[in-house]
């Protein structure tokens, strides 16, 4: 009886698939499973809660591409909105491409749908057709609305899409993978790539280590915590490296249960180092919230945004607008104005909203008045501005605090830095080029790159000094133990400074 039961159930399901080809309907979503509320208003209190507290690690404007976990909301969807909110008001957004993993299995290659939207309790998301019938044409791809219907992978991140990209006009392209060779992986990517534009987005729903009896992998008897982070990290670290035979080394290696190896190995195909920086945005697994890690499955989120633009690409129309916001926030913090007096009338390019560090230094008839900045940006460029010309006018513990009187005595002086890289050998330092910050166990300093230029010191004295800054011995640059990250800035002041 039960063996017929389900026969008929399989029947129906193909019987509703064809019905779908034939008719284009919308794909409804589940009904089992706790994966997220059916009731709209608790759907949305649930998101509340999964996007409390999330920040971006990117410039949204910048953000490509997204690696998130498919678990219900309730277990995973913390996670998966560090991620998403990287979306969270971008307009120009007409694409996303999904890519998940069939959990049923039972094919090879990749497969798409004859749906022409997708739903949830929140409503309904279109497809882009077009895109589908192309794919669906080549080598490796089948239809097969089915597998699409029973399969929770990519439904499960439709609820945070129709969040923050609310009142946009998006459609989805969806797919599913089975069995797939590397080979196989890489050859999807290319079939992927020419819908990649400016205004598509890539998504790929993956958990990661799945550890328990129920799961077939426990591996580890003790410490199981720290050994399920660091195998997850692992992982993660060859991803954010878009590295593709260490990832798959990494996998056959451990035989790490990743549900969703294929969507990501096609992923990390379509974006290229040398364009592309990566971040891990958030890290959990279900031990982690309940304390059982005899039963546990790992949650990572990743972020993929454009390389930021380089500083000394700042044009001078820029440069004024940083120092114009400048001296603005100077006159504004002694006169009790408003931010709105500080932005009126500056043209706010994307280059001065990407994520830089920024120092702000002030000069009273060519003497140092005050300086402050950040070298790691955690903030638009612009903003970076406005703080650190308070900071430093009025934080800056070396000077009291700049007064309205001497406001038109005071020069402003703005650096601007590129990303921080680390490097092996000090002798690689270009003096005058090469802002240093050292580090030596709990110790550390920095000297700015026009340092070397206003002191006219040779390399030894230049570390020299920036090791006793740190308070270690004048020689201490040469332990092998010393780290060393040099970063370059663009230096631009108000004229007659």
């Amino acid at each position: 009886m039960r063996f017929a039961q389900r026969a008929f159930g399989i029947w129906l399901l193909a019987a509703a698939s064809m019905l779908a080809a034939a008719t284009g309907e919308v794909r409804g979503y589940l009904t089992t499973g706790a994966w997220y509320p059916r009731d709209p208003g608790q759907l949305n209190r649930l998101l509340d809660v999964c996007f409390q507290g999330a920040r971006t690690v990117f410039p949204p404007a910048a953000v490509r591409g997204l690696v998130v976990p498919h678990a219900g909301l309730v277990y995973s969807g913390r996670v998966a909105a560090r991620a998403f909110i990287h979306l969270q008001g971008r307009k120009n957004v007409r694409r996303i491409i999904l890519l998940g993993v069939s959990h049923s299995g039972g094919f090879s290659g990749a497969c798409v749908s004859s749906f022409s939207a997708n739903s949830t309790p929140l409503g309904k998301i279109p497809v882009d057709r077009a895109v589908v019938k192309r794919l669906a044409r080549q080598p490796g791809f089948q239809v097969n609305n089915r597998i699409m219907q029973r399969e929770h992978s990519l439904e499960n991140q439709l609820p945070f899409l129709q969040r923050v990209l609310a009142g946009v006009d998006f459609k989805l392209v969806p797919l599913l993978f089975g069995r797939v060779t590397p080979e196989e992986a890489a050859a999807i990517a290319r079939e992927l790539k020419p819908f990649l534009d400016e205004e598509t987005l890539v998504v790929a729903s993956s958990d990661l280590t799945h550890y328990g009896r129920r799961f077939g992998y426990h591996p580890f008897k003790e410490n199981l915590a720290e050994q399920l982070h660091d195998l997850d990290r692992g992982l993660l670290e060859r991803v954010i490296a878009l590295d593709h035979a260490g990832y798959r080394d990494y996998l056959q290696r451990t035989g790490m249960t990743m549900c969703g190896s294929v969507p990501v190995a096609v992923w990390m195909h379509l974006f290229d180092a040398r364009r592309y920086d990566l971040k891990v945005a958030a890290y959990t697994t279900s031990g982690d919230n309940n304390g059982d890690y005899s039963l546990s499955v790992g949650y990572g989120a990743v972020v993929c945004a454009l390389k930021q633009k380089a500083t000394e690409e700042l044009s001078p129309a820029e440069q004024t607008g940083l120092l114009a916001i400048a001296r603005r926030t100077l006159e504004a913090s002694l006169a009790g104005r408003d931010e709105d007096s500080i932005l009126a009338g500056v043209d706010l390019s994307p280059a001065l909203q990407l994520r830089a560090g920024v120092f702000v230094t002030l000069r009273r008839k060519h003497r140092l008045r005050g300086c402050i900045g950040s070298i790691v940006g955690t903030r638009p460029l612009y903003r970076g501005v406005m703080a650190n010309a308070r900071n430093a006018a009025f934080n800056d513990p070396r000077f009291p605090a700049v007064q309205a009187a001497e406001l038109g005595e005071i020069s402003i002086e703005i650096s601007v830095m590129t990303p921080l890289q680390r490097i092996t050998d000090y002798r690689s330092i270009q003096l005058g080029r090469d802002g240093v910050i050292i580090s030596l166990r709990n110790a550390s300093a920095v000297y700015l790159p026009q340092v070397a230029t206003e002191t006219g010191w040779d390399l030894d004295t230049f570390l020299s000094n920036l090791c006793r800054k740190a308070g270690l011995s004048s020689r201490a640059y040469r332990s092998p133990d010393m780290e060393f990250r040099v970063f370059q800035a663009q230096v631009f002041a108000e004229e007659g400074d």
